[in-house]
């Protein structure tokens, strides 16, 4: 009886070692797959961080490099779209000093895991999930099924 123990611990144990490997592949796939995503959130953060601003790495089931500053309170309150308190490109979180709490970082990193998901297309998805939303007379953003999914996320943190 011992000796069966033993080897299904052991076996147990190089189950865990190979979905471990396996979880870090996905990981790298898809930090990968939304590179130009992510390069674009660079882009945008650079400024934010020559101005005083700061940068974090997020350890998260999917990482993401957070910045904020005084640049990114501007950018953010005077958003095209409206003001809001953070967003994320790829696997950049640009967020407001005053305003991030954890449920909005949950949000963002929803967003994240979205991007690693569907990669450069995710910006064409969004759009286009948007304007599911309005050709059947709904709000474009409360309808979005990406924001819909992360809304679902922050209630689950």
């Amino acid at each position: 009886m011992h000796i069966g123990s033993e080897q299904n611990r052991r076996k147990a144990a190089r189950v865990a070692r190979i979905r471990r490997l396996l979880s870090g592949v996905g990981i790298a796939l898809g930090i990968v797959w939304a590179l130009p995503l992510t390069f674009l959130g660079i882009l945008l953060a650079m400024p934010i961080l020559a101005r005083r601003g700061e940068l974090r790495l997020v350890h998260a089931p999917i990482p993401a490099l957070l910045v904020s500053g005084p640049l990114a309170d501007f950018m953010l309150e005077r958003h095209p779209f409206g003001a809001m308190c953070a967003m994320a490109v790829g696997h950049v979180v640009i967020a407001d000093r005053q305003g991030l709490t954890p449920q909005i970082l949950t949000h963002e990193l929803a967003h994240v895991r979205q991007a690693s998901q569907w990669g450069f297309v995710f910006p064409f998805a969004y759009l286009a999930a948007s304007g599911w939303a309005v050709m059947r007379g709904r709000d474009a953003y409360w309808h979005n099924v990406f924001e819909v999914a992360a809304r679902k996320a922050e209630r689950h943190a």
